[in-house]
């Protein structure tokens, strides 16, 4: 399996009970689920911005907003330090130079991101991409054309974006998921 690959472990609980302390924090902006591409992949999806660009550049724009930046930490942060705290611990195993976008999602039981890639800005530039297992069920997957995987609650698994990828929620439970972007330098990885 090329597009992914586990890498470790964190304890998801702190995040995972901030997170549900503040349900407030999702989908205070929608324009991921709603603009994000012609097949709209993320449609039915939830999330919490927690770093990326800072929302006063959003012109209404999309295209826009996904070009070229200096991301910022959202006021999401400051209800979610132990999601800060496992950004961090990700930019530590992965030698991260940067950090990027910080983003949690929620795939209701059920539901799914439709196949996409992502073509962008932050994709392309902050270019090691980490989720984190927050809340998750075996039958939950990212999936690409090569096989799926389903992690465990806490698991790290780097995985590619810029090839067509989804994900299943066949399960009775929401799939929580924190992703992390870096910027890495790619000879780090191999050292």
């Amino acid at each position: 399996m090329n597009n992914f690959l586990s890498i470790g472990h964190v304890n998801p609980i702190p995040s995972l009970l901030q997170i549900k302390s503040n349900p407030e924090l999702w989908d205070m902006f929608i324009e991921r689920k709603e603009t994000y591409a012609d097949n709209m992949p993320h449609e039915g999806v939830s999330d919490i911005w927690v770093r990326t660009r800072d929302r006063a550049e959003f012109n209404g724009s999309w295209d826009d907003f996904r070009g070229q930046h200096d991301p910022v930490w959202y006021p999401a942060a400051d209800l979610l330090p132990a999601v800060k705290d496992i950004a961090f611990e990700i930019m530590h195993m992965v030698r991260g130079e940067r950090l990027g976008a910080v983003l949690i999602t929620k795939v209701p039981a059920g539901g799914q991101v439709k196949p996409h890639i992502d073509k962008f800005w932050n994709a392309e530039t902050f270019n090691t991409k980490v989720m984190v297992s927050l809340e998750s069920h075996p039958d939950q997957a990212l999936c690409y054309e090569e096989g799926s995987y389903s992690a465990m609650p806490g698991e790290c698994v780097w995985f590619r974006n810029d090839v067509t990828h989804w994900v299943t929620n066949d399960s009775p439970v929401d799939r929580i998921t924190l992703i992390v972007c870096t910027q890495t330098d790619r000879r780090s990885i191999c050292q």
